[in-house]
């Protein structure tokens, strides 16, 4: 049974995980990250997380019927997997080696999906769908422009599924420890993406948090619907 966040407060406390030597909040580690959400019940050994993933999986299918997929911090790796087992061509990236090493143990045969590439420097195909959940807050404001000037540039989604915390929390030093900088509000991502061409589609909303959104290309999609209608009249 997953532990509570105060149950897990308290064993940082006691074990000086998410400290420092002089007893100051300090982020965690990755597998400082990887033991924390194992113990929270935020991976794959627990079926209530397991269940929210494989419905957003379907939902991502039912809904956008991608082709491929990259998903920018992957984590434990359970939506990669559910996409992948459903036939999609989908990728994952990440900057935790313990992260991957918790995927490859339990998801063997996706193995060569799970990339390590904290920033996403590497070179990527185009892509149907783009996803990001509860990760863009974990990067600052000069990561994110990088980031989102190669999706834009090079990886080229007709949607990107989004999610990220608009909170803060209540606990003293969590959000430090657990490595969220840079918290916006809805409003603010939504204003973030469409400098880059992607708009807010809010008639369709990724059942995975209540402040989720999706987003077009539309840049992608007034190619598409040009390339449609020359089709059309030729």
């Amino acid at each position: 049974m997953p532990l509570t966040l105060q149950e897990v407060l308290e064993l940082n406390r006691q074990t000086g995980r998410g400290f420092d030597d002089e007893g100051n909040f300090r982020p965690f580690t990755s597998e400082e990250f990887l033991q924390v959400s194992i113990e929270l019940g935020s991976t794959q050994l627990f079926p209530p997380y397991r269940a929210l993933h494989e419905n957003l999986a379907a939902w991502i299918k039912n809904t956008l019927n991608p082709k491929t997929t990259l998903e920018i911090g992957s984590g434990p790796g359970y939506l990669l997997s559910c996409l992948a087992d459903m036939g999609i061509d989908a990728q994952g990236v990440d900057g935790s080696l313990a992260s991957q090493a918790f995927f490859f143990q339990h998801h063997p045969p996706h193995r060569a999906r799970y990339v390590i590439d904290p920033t996403l420097t590497g070179a990527y195909l185009k892509k149907d769908v783009v996803l990001a959940i509860e990760v863009f807050e974990h990067i600052p404001d000069d990561g994110l422009g990088n980031i989102l000037h190669k999706i834009k540039s090079e990886i080229q989604p007709r949607w990107i599924v989004f999610s990220s915390t608009p909170h803060e929390d209540p606990n003293p030093g969590w959000d430090l420890q657990w490595g969220h900088i840079n918290i916006k509000r809805p409003e603010e991502w939504q204003s973030l993406f469409k400098k880059y061409g992607f708009e807010l589609d809010d008639a369709r909303k990724p059942p995975v948090t209540e402040w989720a959104q999706l987003y077009v290309n539309k840049n992608r999609h007034k190619y598409l619907a040009n390339y449609s209608f020359n089709l059309q009249s030729s």
